[in-house]
């Protein structure tokens, strides 16, 4: 048990700050004038659009910026009863936890139990406490079993799921989740909100989209934009709130996205018979007997954290091969084997980590290797970076994108994959870090050529408005198919909602 502290609540007054100037990215004022307060065994929760500054703040009150970024900070921020801006990151362990929104950037280890029992080791814990509060850490969040297991073969919300067990073992008076959520299924949204207000944590959830699983069980909600708090309010049906959400594109869709203009969907792509399984684990597989994918159309793809979402995805898209089926292709003459390199050209797949996909140092660099790929060079290249670059709202081709936000990492992605032309793209999670009005505004880039969309996501709303069919799948097998008007049983069976509520 984390040690007592004194007024364990978070207290944010007239905090500004500003980063430095970095080469291709000029010095701007991100926060101005932020007041926030979360009283101790609160649950408090801060909405925003990308690049609005959430994760910016949860560094803050982590310790972590400006002490290893640089930047101008104004203000005063006390978490826990410390004051964060003059206590160095490894003295704030006990009171204030931090779970990043990419988590590849948190975690350290090579086992899942050695990454639980990292920070208890930094405090100097006693192994005899340590062991028990490691394993009972791993199975709080459904991890039992994977004490062995390396955290890079985890899926995104696994991960996710181990950062939140790390937390639970140390318990810090504190706990800061920026976009926590992402990558969850509902029953473990529930799950880390309910061992939250049990254990009576102070806790500050930071996140793009407003969710109902909110409902009922956060106690403040607020919106961060144009540098500042706006709607605070305990009661999330507040009209200033509301307004304040609905400005910044973080409410649900009120309807069905539809079909663009011209485009009429139609089969391109189908599997049957897939097999697959890791070597050396007899853990999982995926078994698929059949599935198709149309050009011009739109298939949601749910499922619980591990049930192979991204495994079939990369089925699909060439990056793995299965051992058993076929995968075949209709490029204009019918129905043809694709062998994985030929899928590896088709089909366009957009990593759940967009850092798994981006490299070169600059953003125009990034979009004109996609463009090398398929002979645009000289002023052609040009004008259509310029064109990729207004169409999905990203920053001048200067800016390096290890200083982009995440959510802006995933508009890079899906810029640099648009330039491919792609007929069919996976979108694994691309909506994570987004608001909704964002990834709508994104897909529907996408969509315009005709291309058809898997999109493989944990957000209800989000599959009821955008998607034409939804496909189910748990433990490796798809257990739902479902067209319009019959979504609801297979978000439920998907684990994205509760009985086909809301999620």
């Amino acid at each position: 048990m984390a040690q007592a502290m004194d007024n364990a609540g978070i207290e944010i007054t007239d905090l500004s700050f500003s980063y430095p100037e970095y080469p291709g990215l000029p010095a701007r004022s991100l926060l101005d004038g932020v007041d926030l307060s979360v009283s101790e065994g609160e649950i408090g929760l801060v909405l925003g659009a990308s690049d609005e500054g959430k994760t910016t703040l949860a560094r803050i009150l982590g310790g972590l910026v400006p002490r290893f970024t640089g930047g101008t900070i104004g203000g005063s921020v006390r978490a826990s009863g410390a004051d964060v801006r003059r206590i160095p990151p490894y003295d704030l362990l006990e009171r204030v936890g931090l779970v990043f929104q990419h988590p590849d950037e948190q975690i350290v280890g090579t086992r899942c139990d050695t990454e639980v029992a990292f920070a208890l080791e930094s405090l100097g814990t006693d192994r005899s406490v340590m062991e028990p509060r490691v394993r009972d850490a791993l199975a709080l969040f459904g991890l039992s079993g994977f004490e062995a297991r390396n955290p890079a073969t985890l899926s995104g919300g696994e991960k996710k799921r181990l950062l939140l067990a790390c937390l639970g073992a140390v318990d810090p008076g504190v706990w800061v989740l920026d976009e926590a959520f992402e990558e969850l299924d509902l029953s473990w949204r529930l799950t880390a909100l309910d061992l939250l207000r049990k254990k009576g944590r102070t806790a500050l959830v930071l996140d793009s989209r407003w969710a109902p699983v909110f409902e009922g069980r956060v106690d403040r909600h607020a919106v961060l934009s144009c540098g500042s708090v706006h709607g605070l309010a305990a009661d999330p049906g507040s009209p200033v709130l509301r307004a304040a959400m609905d400005a910044s594109g973080i409410l649900p869709p009120s309807r069905r996205v539809a079909t663009p203009p011209g485009i009429t969907p139609a089969p391109y792509l189908r599997a049957r018979g897939l097999s697959f399984a890791f070597t050396g684990t007899d853990s999982f597989s995926l078994e698929v007997e059949g599935l198709e994918l149309q050009r011009g159309a739109v298939t949601a793809l749910v499922g619980p954290n591990g049930s192979g979402k991204s495994t079939l995805a990369r089925l699909l898209c060439g990056l793995y091969e299965p051992a058993r089926g076929t995968i075949e292709v209709d490029r204009g003459g019918g129905f043809a084997p694709a062998a994985a390199a030929d899928l590896n050209r088709l089909v366009g797949y957009l990593f759940q980590d967009p850092d798994h996909q981006i490299f070169l140092p600059t953003v125009h660099d990034e979009l004109a290797l996609s463009l090398r790929a398929s002979g645009t060079r000289g002023i052609d290249a040009e004008r259509r970076i310029g064109e990729a670059t207004e169409r999905f709202g990203l920053p001048p081709g200067g800016t390096p994108p290890a200083l982009m936000s995440y959510g802006s990492r995933k508009l890079l992605q899906a810029a640099a994959c648009w330039l491919l032309g792609r007929d069919l793209l996976i979108l694994d999670e691309a909506d994570s870090g987004l608001s909704y009005r964002r990834f709508l505004a994104l897909l529907a880039e996408l969509r315009a050529g005709g291309a058809g969309i898997m999109l493989v996501t944990h957000d209800a709303a989000l599959a009821r408005a955008a998607a034409d069919r939804v496909l189910a799948l748990d433990g490796g097998r798809i257990v739902a198919d479902a067209g319009p008007g019959r979504f609801d049983a297979a978000l439920a069976v998907g684990g994205l909602t509760a009985g086909g509520g809301a999620s």
